[in-house]
């Protein structure tokens, strides 16, 4: 009882105290607050209440044929915008015209499609509509500084983030035909690309809505066909030459693949930087178009080809019958995106064999794990199966075992045999320090034949040859029964340049090297002094040109098998701005040591040349040049195959300056040459 009375006292006390709080709090709600400061604190409101105007005065981007794009400031978003009116607004169904872009744009509601912000009447009577101010880049000012070679754009936009862009534009057009909408002027120039990899599908005012409603008004949110629809654009063409479908241009039934169409005109330009179908005039373009005379992607003139998968989604897409293009464009996009992850594209119909390539690149790693995996297998194998044969051979007690060994050491010997021979191949001397040690494991089993030991051991010796291990050579051919049998005169060498050189760890100079590698003709093959060559240059040994130039001049001779007795002294001279090195009427037409899969390199490379002179000479593959890095580059009598990858191997080697034989190739070569930035200086020929 005393409980509950406490409880109950303490009840009231709090009643009591919050109805004096209350009138104390009502009492201050009906004294009026102060208002001075009261705007500082209340900004935005006063923004929207002060009877202004809303945008400053707009300064002019852009303008096309049918509206002007303007950049201002929004007071009431207190941001920039980008501002539209249209260019030709005189009556009210050209404005009635203009505003259903808008409405319909603000409709659209997609990260890849530019938001609507406002739409109005401007104080002076002209509509407008304000959107999303994207700074950046259209596609096609990405595209046209691709063309010309921007180094910037080359390594922003490479081919995949320009598919990650196309990929963009069809989410953004995929979600539009979920709405029945048809854009109809897809282009790179309405295709806005941000810095931040934002991009925007723009400029729906050929926009039209499939299908219309039969009674009634529409609902709330629902695209109206028969409000916004352009009802004047009938029997008229509208579009872009170029980006329009055919049954566009002879102003047939538009579907969603007139739209599909476009997609794989702008899936074309990224791919070529050129235009489906082609023309001189924009009539041209139309007729082409109208005869669906679309020019293979892969028959263009490119210095780099385009990947068979992507040029067939794009002729699918570009197909002269709407049935044969993609049936949605969520289906364009699928076949993309097999080609981003490295699969065969559904338009290309891969074989078996391009399919099988596609995934040794899909799984590139684990085949060479396993490549990797198979051949120490073999090793193992080999060297077990000889461990194995000697531990039986000592086990031997009577004929039948010794006949069953014999048997099972023939099986061993030939495997070994093959082993053995296996170093003759160009991989066992490029690796040929670990081939080494191979030979020196099986030359440890006493089971091999005096043939084939002898064969191991020749083929050693060579190894430590191109290795420049004189001293280790000599011993391995005086260990030899007969060492002139299978490489005459090899001892002698190798006694001679082990002298001159007496630490196997120590490279040879320049000019002891360019005499190992051209005195000895009949003795070193050539096979031998391209290996030699091969690991000297594998070791970086730093040369001066003056003294590097005779080994320069003797790998010139081996590749273009040129007697040493006739081998002409390379002409290299150093002016104010480098070393020029002339080559006129000298014989050489071959110029890279080329070791398949393995190794390519220009022999001159190591000279640092700032000018060449190869007037004269029997060279004629463009590709012998393609890896030197020349300022100055003289070829007058010289004609290079294919002529059409000549301006991408003078750009690839930094040219500046290329002086040509009057006629040597054809004015449209010459001035493609030009395009590229590099001077041409034709020379006519001396009688």
């Amino acid at each position: 009882m005393t409980a509950w009375f406490i409880l109950l006292s303490m009840n009231t006390d709090m009643e009591q105290h919050f109805l004096k709080r209350k009138k104390i709090l009502g009492a201050l709600q009906d004294t009026p607050l102060a208002t001075e400061g009261d705007e500082a604190l209340t900004p935005i409101l006063n923004a929207l209440m002060t009877p202004e105007m809303r945008y400053d005065a707009p300064e002019l981007l852009a303008e096309g044929g049918e509206k002007r794009i303007f950049r201002a400031f929004d007071h009431h978003l207190n941001r920039h915008v980008a501002m539209a009116q249209a260019a030709h607004a005189e009556t009210p169904e050209d404005q009635e015209r203009f505003l259903r872009e808008g409405q319909l744009t603000a409709n659209l509601t997609h990260p890849n499609i530019v938001p609507i912000h406002n739409m109005g009447i401007a104080s002076d009577g002209a509509p407008f509509f304000s959107m999303e101010l994207v700074p950046g880049d259209s596609l096609r000012d990405i595209i046209e500084k691709l063309k010309a070679g921007d180094p910037v754009y080359k390594t922003r936009y490479t081919l995949k983030d320009l598919l990650d862009i196309f990929n963009k534009v069809c989410d953004a057009l995929a979600y539009a035909h979920s709405r029945n909408v048809l854009h109809l002027d897809i282009k790179p120039d309405n295709i806005r690309v941000g810095q931040f990899g934002e991009v925007l599908l723009c400029d729906w005012g050929l926009a039209r809505i499939e299908g219309h409603i039969d009674s009634g008004e529409a609902e709330r949110g629902q695209l109206d066909s028969d409000l916004l629809n352009d009802m004047t654009l009938t029997g008229t063409m509208k579009g872009t030459p170029g980006f329009m479908a055919p049954e566009q241009v002879m102003n047939q039934e538009k579907s969603r693949q007139t739209d599909i169409y476009a997609l794989g005109a702008i899936l074309y330009l990224i791919l070529t930087h050129q235009l489906p179908v082609d023309g001189k005039t924009v009539s041209e373009v139309v007729e082409n178009t109208r005869k669906g005379n679309v020019i293979h992607p892969r028959k263009c003139n490119l210095l780099h080809p385009v990947p068979v998968g992507l040029a067939a989604v794009a002729m699918q897409a570009l197909a002269f019958e709407p049935d044969k293009r993609y049936a949605s464009v969520k289906n364009l996009q699928s076949d993309i995106n097999r080609f981003l992850t490295g699969f065969p594209t559904t338009a290309e119909q891969a074989g078996l064999f391009h399919r099988m390539a596609l995934l040794t690149q899909r799984h590139r790693n684990l085949t060479m794990w396993l490549m990797t995996f198979f051949i120490l297998l073999i090793l193992v194998m080999s060297i077990s199966l000889s461990i194995i044969h000697r531990g039986k051979q000592l086990a031997e007690e009577n004929f039948v075992l010794y006949k069953t060994q014999q048997e099972q050491a023939n099986r061993i010997n030939e495997k070994l045999s093959a082993l053995s021979f296996s170093t003759k191949n160009v991989l066992s001397y490029v690796s040929a320090r670990s081939m080494i040690q191979v030979a020196e494991q099986l030359l440890e089993h006493n089971t091999l034949t005096p043939d084939r030991k002898q064969d191991i051991q020749v083929h050693k010796a060579r190894m430590h040859m191109v290795l420049q291990e004189f001293n280790a050579a000599t011993s391995t051919f005086q260990s030899m029964e007969d060492p002139e049998e299978n490489s005459p005169g090899m001892l002698d060498v190798c006694r001679k340049f082990a002298a001159i050189k007496p630490d196997d760890t120590m490279l040879l100079s320049d000019q002891d090297l360019a005499r190992f590698l051209t005195t000895h003709y009949k003795i070193l093959p050539r096979s031998l002094a391209l290996y030699t060559y091969y690991h000297d240059r594998q070791r970086n040994r730093s040369s001066n040109p003056e003294d590097h130039i005779a080994v320069a001049g003797a790998m010139l001779a081996r590749l273009n098998q040129i007697n040493s007795s006739k081998i002409p002294e390379l002409k290299l001279s150093k002016g104010p701005e480098g070393y020029h090195l002339n080559l006129t009427h000298t014989p050489y037409s071959v110029y890279i040591v080329g070791i398949p899969l393995v190794y390519g390199k220009n022999v001159l490379q190591p000279l640092n040349l700032y000018s060449l002179d190869i007037s004269h000479t029997p060279i004629s593959l463009v590709r012998e040049l393609w890896e030197l890095k020349v300022k100055k580059l003289r070829m007058v009598g010289v004609i290079l195959e294919p002529t059409e990858g000549m301006a991408g191997m003078l750009k690839h080697m930094g040219a500046e300056q290329v002086i040509l034989g009057k006629g040597d190739y054809s004015e449209g070569t010459v001035n493609y040459i030009r395009k590229q930035g590099i001077e041409v200086i034709e020379e006519g020929y001396e009688l």
